[in-house]
């Protein structure tokens, strides 16, 4: 018996010289197909873009330096193959609740301790030059990069697991929203100032890769087939990373499942020397607050 499975490929061409040649040539799923998978079967087209960016760039794993911003690693000095700022928006986001909520919720506590303590900083850094006079901190007109290093106050991680199966949760999964504020400062002299912030500006920001960090299990990332992502009884390991021919009927092919891990991500880009992780922002989304929010120290 030919083992069709194991050595597809090989299998095929061998029993393409004897009588019985094969009845089939089908194609198995592969990793490369998630992206259409997830824009034709799921109706997910940000998470499809998404990944199409990945698998279409040139080779590159994200370092933990780009990924937490460190200095000389910030989000404005990165080139535009490792930084997408044009595929997530903030109107897009919002229409799924969770994002809503993860919203309000840094709206009602960005002024934590925290908060407070980034916010004096970022006056602080901003006020060279202007002890005397009252300025306009914050620009929100300017893009998430740029606020990212000159207002950017406060933050909150939000998404888990057991979170809907939708297009943001394939975009973006466990995510991070980030709030920005503006505001008028007049400095009270010896390093004191009083600030009245009257908007805020709200944006996402997520690292898009497939590392696992120092875990030594690859984090799973859902059963993959032709039909859509649901684990089944034909689910199988080892997703393909590659075309792979079997003499098996279409209609049971398209049944087929494979668990997906970041490893094979990895592994995919190994083989065909493609696949570039990036950093992701959306555009601001800005909030005039009803009353000014008064903070002095």
């Amino acid at each position: 018996m030919v083992d069709l499975l194991k050595a597809p490929q090989e299998a095929l061409r061998s029993v393409l010289g004897r009588k019985n040649a094969p009845q089939y040539a089908t194609r198995l799923f592969q990793l490369r197909d998630i992206p259409s998978v997830m824009r034709s079967r799921l109706g997910w087209p940000v998470a499809a873009a998404l990944m199409e960016r990945w698998f279409s760039s040139a080779a590159y794993q994200m370092t933990p330096q780009v990924k937490g911003s460190v200095a000389g690693q910030r989000l404005s000095y990165l080139p535009s193959t490792q930084l997408d700022e044009n595929t997530v928006s903030m109107a897009w986001a919002l229409s799924f609740a969770r994002v809503q909520a993860a919203m309000a919720r840094l709206q009602a506590k960005w002024a934590s301790p925290a908060g407070i303590a980034q916010l004096k900083d970022r006056v602080k850094q901003e006020s060279r030059g202007r002890s005397h006079q009252c300025w306009r901190f914050g620009n929100l007109a300017q893009p998430a990069k740029i606020l990212e290093d000159t207002c950017q106050v406060n933050y909150l991680a939000f998404g888990q697991w057991s979170d809907p199966m939708d297009d943001f949760y394939g975009a973006m999964g466990e995510a991070q929203i980030n709030v920005a504020a503006s505001g008028m400062v007049t400095p009270q002299g010896m390093g004191r100032a009083t600030i009245e912030i009257n908007e805020l500006g709200f944006y996402l920001r997520d690292a898009y890769d497939f590392n696992d960090g120092q875990s030594f299990i690859s984090q799973p990332l859902g059963c993959w087939g032709f039909n859509g992502v649901e684990c089944g009884v034909r689910t199988q390991w080892n997703v393909p990373l590659g075309e792979v021919l079997v003499d098996e009927s279409p209609a049971a092919v398209q049944g087929y499942k494979y668990v997906v891990q970041n490893k094979d991500f990895r592994e995919w880009r190994a083989k065909h020397q493609r696949g570039g992780d990036f950093m992701v922002l959306s555009d601001v989304r800005r909030v005039q607050l009803p009353f000014p929010q008064k903070i002095s120290w």
